[in-house]
């Protein structure tokens, strides 16, 4: 026979159980992990949250299609399919991987990653989507034979920790060059080259002016302020090399870039052999019409 004390106590359990059973089925921020994979332009992108920070990780998740959009629909207008690209600057991977869908032939791509901590789910990012490009963990440099490279960013967010609990704030970076990253791929002639490499896109031009004249075709490039260096001294040194200068008019389509982006024109090549360049800020200044 059931004394109330013992019934209250059936009770009690029984409301915690379902409680317990109601947090961890609804409550997924309160049991979950912050997810390792984010779908974006259609290809599953790999982000380890142990050095990809969840606060960037989440806002990917809510708004995948607002990740780098000025870079987007400036390789939606130019990028090249037949040509061969190397990209400077991969990341998280997910503008690699949505290039490496447009190409004709998916293995005539290299994307450069100097942080060495993005490269493992860079790699898993392409074996998830079967995609051909090569991943290099090396840094663009014309001094020494390492580069020091910042790992603290708006994607990390400090998160990268060693072992003994020290923060890891840069690391040294084999270097290489446009030239010889084209040379060991193979490519030689047309090549499309994307750069977001937060200022080096300046050292690329001084330093590759030659080979960038003679053997790229298109460049695409998120050009930031770096002292002297400013998106209107970039189009000078590419004046200098060959290239001239053009606004693009509007004529339908509609476009939002970033302040002081521009169209450049190789001599009088067709339309299609064309070099784009802005400084991407978050700050939305001109609506431009392709």
């Amino acid at each position: 026979m059931n004394t109330p004390g013992r019934e209250t106590v059936s009770v009690l359990i029984l409301a915690l159980l379902i409680v317990g059973f109601i947090l961890t089925a609804g409550c997924v921020g309160l049991v979950n992990p912050t997810p390792n994979e984010v779908m974006i332009r259609g290809n599953l992108i790999s982000v380890d949250p142990t050095y990809v920070d969840g606060a960037f990780i989440w806002k990917l998740l809510l708004d995948p299609n607002g990740y780098e959009p000025e870079m987007v629909a400036a390789v939606d207008g130019y990028l090249i399919p037949q040509n061969p690209l190397i990209e400077l600057g991969a990341g998280i991977g997910s503008l690699s991987a949505y290039m490496n869908d447009k190409l004709t032939m998916s293995v005539n791509q290299v994307s450069v990653e100097p942080n060495p901590y993005l490269i493992p789910s860079l790699n898993l990012t392409k074996q998830n989507n079967d995609l051909g490009v090569t991943f290099v963990q090396k840094a663009i440099g014309y001094s020494s034979n390492t580069v020091a490279i910042s790992v603290t960013s708006d994607i990390t967010n400090n998160r990268i920790v060693r072992p003994d609990g020290v923060l890891v704030k840069s690391v040294e970076v084999e270097k290489t060059t446009v030239q010889k990253l084209a040379q060991n791929a193979g490519f030689t002639s047309n090549i499309t080259l994307v750069m977001n490499i937060l200022g080096y896109e300046h050292a690329v031009v001084q330093y590759e002016a030659e080979f960038l004249s003679r053997n790229v075709s298109t460049v695409i490039a998120a050009v930031y302020t770096d002292g002297k260096n400013t998106p209107d001294s970039f189009a000078e040194k590419m004046k200098l090399i060959g290239f001239t200068e053009k606004k693009p008019a509007c004529c339908g389509r509609q476009r939002i870039y970033g302040d002081d982006l521009h169209q450049i024109k190789k001599g009088d090549l067709p339309h299609d052999h064309t070099v784009f360049f802005g400084d991407l800020d978050e700050r939305i200044r001109e609506i431009l019409c392709l």
